[in-house]
Parts: structure tokens; C-alpha cells; sequence
């Protein structure tokens, strides 16, 4: 368990980058790891850099993110078009100052491209570099296909991950066994490419269901990061 029951169990550098294949959670994470940040009283901004998927987007809960405190900058012209668009002012997330700055990049190795582009910046810059692993994706439902996405984004990307997070999920369906299965996967992932299996994720409800099972509960083998669900599906009014 983290230090603090749910909280992330790393410390956040100055830079965090979130990226993992379309449909992992990634998106949720990010909004998350900014929003915990912001209450905690530092001064964050979140960089929806996601030019991908223009429709899934963290400019949706804005008004959360406003009333936890958290800047947003966001790509395809502020989220309002439909194209891919990057905003002059990425640029500051290097310079010096006590601003924290949570990332949150498209949902595939195309959609980490652009950090190419800042290649040299981020040489001399203090980040961390997560792949958020989800088993229930198709894309990703194996360790060789993990492996691939993985390997695939840090080629494309130009940066080396620094941690695994397991965000394996169902939305509200997600069961302890889901849970299980991919921090089975991304353990062997980890131990794969030599990094960290940071945490699983799940929300509080899934939690619940652990803790009504201590067997299941002692299966855990890296801390939990409780998150809460901001981002409604196309299906939800």
C-alpha cells in the first residue's frame, strides 16, 4: 500500500508524462494524478497533448480541474476544433518554476510522436515517463502484444519509460479478477524492460470488493492509486 492509502506512491517530478494505447485509462490518470496535486496545494497544470482522439478529451471536466486548482492547457485550439493543433506555450512547461506539469499524450505510438519535437528539452528536463498498461484492451490483451505498444512508443517517442501502471478496468464493470490479470501482465512486463510495476489502478468501489476478500486483497503486489471517474463515455448522457 502507498504511504497514504490511494494517494499516488511515487512523488511527482517537475514533469510527468502519461501515455499507453487508446483505451487504457490514460486520460483518467492524468486528470487524476493533476487533481490530486492541486488539492495537495501545489501549483499544477495538466497538458492535454492528446492529438489523436479530439473527442475523449480531458477539456470535458474542466470546471473539476478549475475547482481543484489545476491549470489546463490544451491542444487542437484550446479543444474546441477537431484537427490536430499544438499550442506555442507547450514550450514553458521547461522553464524553471515550482509549477508541476502533468501530461497526458495520444493513445497510441502515432500519438507520442510529438515528443520528438522536444527531444532536447526534455534531455535537460526532470520527468518521468509512464505507460499506462490496460489487459482488457484488444490491443494489449497479451504480454507480447504490451511488449509491442510499449517498445513501439519509446521508438516513436524518442524517451525511455521510467514505470508500468497497471489501469486494467471494465469502466464499472471491473471485477477483482480484471484487476489481477493485468497486474499479472504488466508484472511480467515489467520485469521484462527492468522497471517498476508503479501501482494499480482502480477506483473505490473496486477496492471495496479487494477489501471484502483479504485473499485477493494479499494478491496485490504493488500499491493501489484510487482514482475517481471524470470522463463520460459516448453512451453517457
Amino acid at each position: 500500500m502507498s504511504r497514504e492509502k490511494g494517494k499516488f506512491p511515487v512523488d511527482l517530478k517537475k514533469i510527468t508524462i502519461i501515455a499507453g494505447h487508446f483505451g487504457s485509462g490514460k486520460t483518467e490518470v492524468a486528470l487524476n494524478l493533476a487533481m490530486q496535486s492541486g488539492r495537495d496545494g501545489q501549483a499544477t497544470r495538466l497538458l492535454d497533448l492528446d492529438i489523436v482522439n479530439p473527442y475523449f478529451r480531458s477539456f470535458e471536466a474542466k470546471e473539476q480541474l478549475e475547482a481543484a486548482g489545476v491549470d489546463l492547457l490544451v491542444s487542437s485550439m484550446g479543444g474546441y476544433a477537431d484537427m490536430p493543433a499544438i499550442p506555442a506555450d507547450v514550450m514553458s512547461i521547461f522553464a524553471p518554476g515550482e509549477t508541476r506539469e502533468i501530461v497526458d499524450l495520444g493513445g497510441d505510438p502515432d500519438g507520442t510522436r510529438l515528443l520528438g519535437m522536444y527531444e532536447r528539452q526534455l534531455n535537460k528536463a526532470d520527468f518521468d515517463f509512464f505507460f499506462v498498461f490496460n489487459a482488457n484492451r484488444p490491443e494489449t490483451a497479451s504480454f507480447e502484444q504490451g511488449l509491442r505498444f510499449f517498445e513501439n512508443i519509446e521508438f516513436i517517442s524518442k524517451q525511455k519509460f521510467s514505470g508500468i501502471i497497471n489501469n486494467t478496468h471494465l469502466i464499472h464493470e471491473t471485477t477483482v479478477d480484471d484487476v489481477l490479470k493485468g497486474q499479472k501482465l504488466a508484472l511480467d512486463l515489467a520485469e521484462e524492460v527492468n522497471l517498476p510495476l508503479i501501482c494499480n489502478v482502480m477506483t473505490e468501489s473496486v477496492f471495496e470488493k479487494f477489501q471484502e476478500s483479504p485473499a485477493s486483497e494479499a494478491e496485490l503486489q504493488a500499491p493501489v492509486f484510487l482514482i475517481e471517474l471524470y470522463m463520460k463515455k459516448p453512451w453517457e448522457v
